[in-house]
Protein backbone atom coordinates (compact mmCIF):
# COMPACT_ATOMS: atom_id res chain seq x y z
CA UNK A 1 0.00 0.00 0.00
CA UNK A 2 1.60 3.42 -1.09
CA UNK A 3 2.38 5.81 2.03
CA UNK A 4 -0.73 8.72 2.20
CA UNK A 5 0.41 11.79 0.80
CA UNK A 6 -1.18 14.86 2.66
CA UNK A 7 -1.82 17.97 0.90
CA UNK A 8 -2.90 21.18 2.93
CA UNK A 9 -4.63 23.83 0.81
CA UNK A 10 -3.69 27.98 1.58
CA UNK A 11 -5.29 30.47 2.18
CA UNK A 12 -8.53 29.15 3.10
CA UNK A 13 -10.95 30.40 0.36
CA UNK A 14 -14.39 28.62 2.22
CA UNK A 15 -17.01 26.83 0.53
CA UNK A 16 -18.01 29.59 -0.99
CA UNK A 17 -15.55 29.29 -3.36
CA UNK A 18 -16.14 26.90 -6.05
CA UNK A 19 -12.24 26.51 -7.51
CA UNK A 20 -10.67 25.61 -4.48
CA UNK A 21 -13.26 23.37 -3.20
CA UNK A 22 -13.78 21.48 -6.63
CA UNK A 23 -9.98 21.19 -6.94
CA UNK A 24 -9.49 19.34 -3.44
CA UNK A 25 -12.46 17.12 -4.26
CA UNK A 26 -10.56 16.53 -7.29
CA UNK A 27 -7.25 15.94 -5.77
CA UNK A 28 -9.53 13.44 -2.94
CA UNK A 29 -10.42 11.25 -5.83
CA UNK A 30 -7.13 9.67 -5.74
CA UNK A 31 -6.78 7.00 -3.28
CA UNK A 32 -3.70 7.69 -1.18
CA UNK A 33 -3.60 11.51 -1.23
CA UNK A 34 -5.55 13.47 1.69
CA UNK A 35 -6.31 16.88 0.96
CA UNK A 36 -8.03 19.36 2.69
CA UNK A 37 -7.99 23.27 3.86
CA UNK A 38 -5.48 24.35 5.93
CA UNK A 39 -5.33 26.63 9.36
CA UNK A 40 -7.42 30.06 8.31
CA UNK A 41 -5.14 32.48 10.06
CA UNK A 42 -3.89 35.48 7.78
CA UNK A 43 -0.74 35.96 10.79
CA UNK A 44 0.93 32.30 11.46
CA UNK A 45 -2.15 30.10 9.13
CA UNK A 46 1.22 28.87 7.64
CA UNK A 47 3.02 27.48 10.57
CA UNK A 48 -0.06 26.54 12.43
CA UNK A 49 -1.03 24.44 9.30
CA UNK A 50 2.50 22.92 9.58
CA UNK A 51 2.32 22.49 13.49
CA UNK A 52 -1.15 21.14 13.53
CA UNK A 53 -1.79 19.23 10.49
CA UNK A 54 1.55 17.89 9.38
CA UNK A 55 1.30 17.76 6.17
CA UNK A 56 3.49 16.77 3.88
CA UNK A 57 2.87 19.52 0.61
CA UNK A 58 1.48 22.73 1.73
CA UNK A 59 -0.53 24.17 -1.75
CA UNK A 60 -0.69 28.12 -2.10
CA UNK A 61 -3.15 29.53 -4.67
CA UNK A 62 -3.24 32.91 -3.44
CA UNK A 63 -0.29 34.55 -1.20
CA UNK A 64 -0.91 38.18 -0.71
CA UNK A 65 -3.22 38.15 2.15
CA UNK A 66 0.20 36.58 4.11
CA UNK A 67 2.21 39.77 3.89
CA UNK A 68 -0.03 42.51 2.00
CA UNK A 69 -2.44 44.83 4.41
CA UNK A 70 -3.88 48.30 3.58
CA UNK A 71 -1.20 50.38 5.39
CA UNK A 72 2.12 49.93 4.13
CA UNK A 73 3.44 49.76 7.76
CA UNK A 74 1.07 46.93 8.55
CA UNK A 75 2.50 45.42 5.25
CA UNK A 76 6.53 45.67 5.97
CA UNK A 77 5.95 44.34 9.68
CA UNK A 78 3.65 41.07 8.06
CA UNK A 79 6.74 40.52 5.26
CA UNK A 80 9.07 39.26 7.85
CA UNK A 81 6.50 36.91 9.25
CA UNK A 82 6.12 35.31 5.81
CA UNK A 83 9.41 34.62 5.35
CA UNK A 84 10.07 33.40 8.88
CA UNK A 85 6.69 30.98 8.47
CA UNK A 86 8.08 29.55 5.36
CA UNK A 87 11.68 29.11 6.00
CA UNK A 88 10.51 27.34 9.24
CA UNK A 89 8.33 25.25 7.83
CA UNK A 90 10.54 24.31 4.31
CA UNK A 91 13.89 23.33 6.62
CA UNK A 92 12.50 22.80 9.99
CA UNK A 93 9.40 20.85 9.23
CA UNK A 94 10.94 19.62 6.14
CA UNK A 95 7.35 20.04 4.66
CA UNK A 96 7.28 20.84 -0.20
CA UNK A 97 5.74 23.93 -0.80
CA UNK A 98 3.99 24.47 -4.13
CA UNK A 99 2.19 26.93 -5.57
CA UNK A 100 -0.90 27.38 -8.30
CA UNK A 101 0.35 31.08 -9.97
CA UNK A 102 -3.25 32.10 -11.27
CA UNK A 103 -2.02 35.76 -12.13
CA UNK A 104 1.61 36.76 -12.96
CA UNK A 105 1.29 39.23 -11.07
CA UNK A 106 -1.40 40.44 -9.05
CA UNK A 107 -4.07 42.68 -10.84
CA UNK A 108 -5.07 46.17 -9.35
CA UNK A 109 -1.63 46.25 -6.50
CA UNK A 110 -0.56 49.17 -5.44
CA UNK A 111 3.59 48.97 -4.09
CA UNK A 112 4.70 46.17 -6.85
CA UNK A 113 7.95 45.88 -5.56
CA UNK A 114 6.53 44.58 -2.23
CA UNK A 115 4.74 42.02 -3.99
CA UNK A 116 7.09 41.06 -6.36
CA UNK A 117 9.80 40.29 -3.46
CA UNK A 118 7.20 38.21 -2.12
CA UNK A 119 6.40 36.45 -4.76
CA UNK A 120 10.51 35.50 -5.84
CA UNK A 121 11.00 34.54 -2.76
CA UNK A 122 8.64 31.99 -2.40
CA UNK A 123 9.29 31.36 -5.77
CA UNK A 124 12.44 30.24 -4.83
CA UNK A 125 11.57 27.93 -2.21
CA UNK A 126 8.60 25.82 -4.42
CA UNK A 127 8.82 22.07 -5.33
CA UNK A 128 7.07 23.34 -8.12
CA UNK A 129 4.83 25.83 -9.43
CA UNK A 130 2.14 24.90 -11.76
CA UNK A 131 0.13 26.97 -14.38
CA UNK A 132 -2.18 26.53 -16.05
CA UNK A 133 -0.80 27.23 -19.60
CA UNK A 134 2.75 26.73 -21.12
CA UNK A 135 2.09 30.41 -23.16
CA UNK A 136 2.58 31.44 -19.22
CA UNK A 137 5.66 29.77 -19.03
CA UNK A 138 7.72 32.74 -20.18
CA UNK A 139 6.50 35.73 -18.28
CA UNK A 140 6.52 33.48 -15.18
CA UNK A 141 10.31 33.26 -15.33
CA UNK A 142 10.44 36.65 -16.34
CA UNK A 143 8.06 38.04 -13.36
CA UNK A 144 9.86 35.39 -10.75
CA UNK A 145 13.21 35.83 -11.66
CA UNK A 146 13.30 31.99 -11.84
CA UNK A 147 13.82 28.78 -13.48
CA UNK A 148 12.12 26.52 -11.41
CA UNK A 149 9.74 23.13 -11.95
CA UNK A 150 6.53 24.69 -13.84
CA UNK A 151 4.49 22.17 -14.20
CA UNK A 152 1.32 22.69 -16.55
CA UNK A 153 -2.36 21.84 -15.46
CA UNK A 154 -5.13 23.80 -16.80
CA UNK A 155 -7.75 24.02 -14.30
CA UNK A 156 -11.42 21.69 -14.71
CA UNK A 157 -15.10 23.11 -15.67
CA UNK A 158 -17.93 24.24 -13.39
CA UNK A 159 -20.42 22.41 -15.24
CA UNK A 160 -23.28 21.10 -12.33
CA UNK A 161 -21.82 23.02 -10.12
CA UNK A 162 -24.12 26.22 -10.28
CA UNK A 163 -27.87 25.90 -11.62
CA UNK A 164 -28.47 26.03 -15.47
CA UNK A 165 -32.22 25.06 -15.33
CA UNK A 166 -33.66 28.48 -16.45
CA UNK A 167 -34.76 28.91 -19.94
CA UNK A 168 -33.56 31.69 -22.02
CA UNK A 169 -36.89 33.43 -22.45
CA UNK A 170 -37.98 33.40 -18.61
CA UNK A 171 -33.99 34.42 -17.59
CA UNK A 172 -35.15 37.17 -19.82
CA UNK A 173 -38.19 38.13 -18.08
CA UNK A 174 -36.69 38.21 -14.61
CA UNK A 175 -34.40 40.89 -16.07
CA UNK A 176 -36.92 42.91 -18.02
CA UNK A 177 -34.89 42.34 -21.31
CA UNK A 178 -37.30 41.43 -24.56
CA UNK A 179 -36.71 38.79 -26.60
CA UNK A 180 -35.47 40.17 -29.62
CA UNK A 181 -32.64 41.96 -28.23
CA UNK A 182 -29.34 41.20 -28.95
CA UNK A 183 -27.40 40.86 -25.42
CA UNK A 184 -23.55 41.25 -24.55
CA UNK A 185 -23.11 40.56 -21.13
CA UNK A 186 -20.25 41.39 -18.49
CA UNK A 187 -20.37 39.64 -15.14
CA UNK A 188 -17.79 40.04 -12.56
CA UNK A 189 -16.00 42.59 -10.15
CA UNK A 190 -16.18 45.84 -11.34
CA UNK A 191 -12.96 47.46 -11.27
CA UNK A 192 -10.54 49.63 -13.28
CA UNK A 193 -8.37 47.15 -14.60
CA UNK A 194 -11.07 44.81 -16.09
CA UNK A 195 -12.07 47.54 -18.99
CA UNK A 196 -15.28 48.24 -18.43
CA UNK A 197 -15.22 51.80 -19.19
CA UNK A 198 -13.43 50.96 -23.02
CA UNK A 199 -17.16 47.95 -23.44
CA UNK A 200 -19.15 50.55 -22.67
CA UNK A 201 -17.98 53.32 -25.07
CA UNK A 202 -17.23 51.03 -27.92
CA UNK A 203 -21.17 49.61 -27.25
CA UNK A 204 -22.67 52.86 -27.43
CA UNK A 205 -21.27 53.66 -30.54
CA UNK A 206 -21.79 50.25 -31.67
CA UNK A 207 -24.32 50.20 -35.32
CA UNK A 208 -26.18 47.02 -33.91
CA UNK A 209 -30.55 46.96 -33.87
CA UNK A 210 -32.18 45.96 -30.22
CA UNK A 211 -28.69 46.14 -28.78
CA UNK A 212 -28.05 45.63 -25.13
CA UNK A 213 -25.52 45.49 -22.81
CA UNK A 214 -25.98 44.06 -18.93
CA UNK A 215 -22.91 45.22 -16.35
CA UNK A 216 -23.35 43.10 -13.09
CA UNK A 217 -21.07 42.40 -10.30
CA UNK A 218 -19.74 43.65 -6.94
CA UNK A 219 -18.40 47.01 -7.07
CA UNK A 220 -15.31 47.72 -4.80
CA UNK A 221 -14.69 51.05 -5.89
CA UNK A 222 -17.33 53.67 -5.55
CA UNK A 223 -15.98 56.41 -7.34
CA UNK A 224 -14.89 54.37 -10.36
CA UNK A 225 -18.54 53.23 -10.84
CA UNK A 226 -19.74 56.69 -10.85
CA UNK A 227 -17.30 57.02 -13.50
CA UNK A 228 -18.53 54.52 -16.13
CA UNK A 229 -22.32 54.60 -14.96
CA UNK A 230 -24.60 55.89 -17.45
CA UNK A 231 -28.04 56.60 -18.03
CA UNK A 232 -28.33 54.83 -21.53
CA UNK A 233 -31.58 52.88 -21.73
CA UNK A 234 -29.31 49.99 -23.23
CA UNK A 235 -27.43 49.68 -20.82
CA UNK A 236 -28.65 47.83 -17.32
CA UNK A 237 -26.20 48.31 -14.35
CA UNK A 238 -26.49 45.40 -11.50
CA UNK A 239 -24.09 46.70 -8.86
CA UNK A 240 -23.87 44.30 -6.49
CA UNK A 241 -22.80 40.67 -5.72
CA UNK A 242 -24.46 38.28 -7.78
CA UNK A 243 -25.83 35.04 -5.87
CA UNK A 244 -24.67 31.44 -7.39
CA UNK A 245 -28.26 31.01 -8.28
CA UNK A 246 -28.58 33.64 -10.25
CA UNK A 247 -25.91 33.36 -12.40
CA UNK A 248 -28.21 31.13 -14.90
CA UNK A 249 -30.07 33.93 -14.95
CA UNK A 250 -27.36 36.47 -16.32
CA UNK A 251 -25.95 34.07 -18.93
CA UNK A 252 -29.00 32.37 -20.26
CA UNK A 253 -30.15 36.09 -21.19
CA UNK A 254 -26.58 37.05 -22.72
CA UNK A 255 -25.96 35.93 -26.32
CA UNK A 256 -22.39 36.50 -25.48
CA UNK A 257 -20.20 37.01 -22.78
CA UNK A 258 -17.57 40.38 -23.14
CA UNK A 259 -14.53 40.26 -20.89
CA UNK A 260 -12.46 43.44 -21.83
CA UNK A 261 -9.64 42.44 -19.13
CA UNK A 262 -6.73 44.96 -19.62
CA UNK A 263 -4.11 42.32 -18.80
CA UNK A 264 -5.36 39.18 -17.81
CA UNK A 265 -3.40 35.51 -17.18
CA UNK A 266 -6.28 33.03 -16.49
CA UNK A 267 -10.06 33.99 -16.02
CA UNK A 268 -12.63 31.48 -13.77
CA UNK A 269 -15.14 33.66 -15.76
CA UNK A 270 -14.12 31.95 -19.12
CA UNK A 271 -14.52 28.84 -17.86
CA UNK A 272 -17.40 29.54 -16.01
CA UNK A 273 -19.49 31.02 -19.75
CA UNK A 274 -18.10 27.99 -21.07
CA UNK A 275 -19.71 25.66 -19.12
CA UNK A 276 -23.07 27.93 -19.90
CA UNK A 277 -21.97 27.00 -24.01
CA UNK A 278 -21.68 30.88 -24.90
CA UNK A 279 -19.05 32.29 -27.14
CA UNK A 280 -17.02 34.42 -25.22
CA UNK A 281 -15.34 38.12 -26.53
CA UNK A 282 -12.20 38.43 -24.77
CA UNK A 283 -8.21 39.44 -25.40
CA UNK A 284 -5.65 37.55 -26.89
CA UNK A 285 -3.78 37.05 -23.62
CA UNK A 286 -2.10 33.84 -21.51
CA UNK A 287 -4.52 30.86 -20.58
CA UNK A 288 -7.49 32.34 -23.00
CA UNK A 289 -5.61 31.68 -26.04
CA UNK A 290 -5.55 27.85 -25.27
CA UNK A 291 -9.11 27.85 -23.40
CA UNK A 292 -11.25 29.54 -25.98
CA UNK A 293 -9.46 27.77 -29.12
CA UNK A 294 -12.53 27.02 -30.61
CA UNK A 295 -13.61 30.47 -30.99
CA UNK A 296 -10.19 32.45 -31.93
CA UNK A 297 -12.23 34.87 -34.45
CA UNK A 298 -13.76 36.71 -30.87
CA UNK A 299 -10.38 36.95 -29.44
CA UNK A 300 -9.29 40.45 -30.06
CA UNK A 301 -6.06 42.50 -29.81
CA UNK A 302 -4.94 45.92 -28.86
CA UNK A 303 -7.37 48.35 -30.63
CA UNK A 304 -10.26 45.24 -31.91
CA UNK A 305 -13.01 45.22 -29.37
CA UNK A 306 -15.05 47.59 -31.46
CA UNK A 307 -14.61 44.80 -34.16
CA UNK A 308 -15.28 41.75 -32.15
CA UNK A 309 -18.45 43.30 -30.80
CA UNK A 310 -19.69 43.90 -34.31
CA UNK A 311 -18.90 40.71 -35.07
CA UNK A 312 -20.85 38.82 -32.76
CA UNK A 313 -23.56 40.63 -34.02
CA UNK A 314 -23.13 39.41 -37.40
CA UNK A 315 -23.15 36.08 -36.46
CA UNK A 316 -25.21 35.94 -34.32
CA UNK A 317 -26.96 32.66 -35.74
CA UNK A 318 -23.42 30.84 -35.06
CA UNK A 319 -22.90 31.64 -31.40
CA UNK A 320 -24.38 28.50 -30.07
CA UNK A 321 -22.31 26.61 -32.40
CA UNK A 322 -19.46 28.09 -30.90
CA UNK A 323 -21.24 27.89 -27.58
CA UNK A 324 -21.01 24.25 -28.09
CA UNK A 325 -17.45 23.94 -29.20
CA UNK A 326 -16.21 25.76 -25.98
CA UNK A 327 -18.53 23.40 -23.84
CA UNK A 328 -17.34 20.45 -26.06
CA UNK A 329 -13.43 21.75 -25.13
CA UNK A 330 -14.32 21.78 -21.08
CA UNK A 331 -14.09 18.21 -21.37
CA UNK A 332 -10.55 17.95 -22.25
CA UNK A 333 -9.79 19.45 -18.71
CA UNK A 334 -11.12 17.64 -15.24
CA UNK A 335 -10.22 18.80 -11.73
CA UNK A 336 -9.03 15.47 -10.86
CA UNK A 337 -5.93 15.60 -13.52
CA UNK A 338 -3.92 17.95 -10.52
CA UNK A 339 -3.49 14.65 -9.36
CA UNK A 340 -0.36 13.79 -11.44
CA UNK A 341 1.62 16.80 -10.20
CA UNK A 342 1.62 15.34 -6.34
CA UNK A 343 2.09 11.44 -7.56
Amino acid sequence: MRKEIKVACLPVAGIGNPYQYLMIKGLNGEANLNVFSGIDDRFFGILRTAILQKPTYIHFDWITSYYYRRSLWMTLFNIPLFIIQILVVKYIFNIQMVWTLHNIQPHDAKHYKIHAFCRRFLAKQTSWIRLFSKNSITRAQEALKVKCNFIICPEGSYVNYYKNTISTKKARLKLNIAENDFVYLYLGFIKPYKGIEELIEHFIKLNVENKKLIIAGSVSNVNYFNEIYTKNNDILFVNRFIENDELQNFYKAADVLVLPFKKVENSGSVILAMSFKKTVIAPHMGVLIDRLVKQPAFLYKEGELYQKLQLAYERRDLLDVYGEGNFEELKKNKWEHFVRCFT
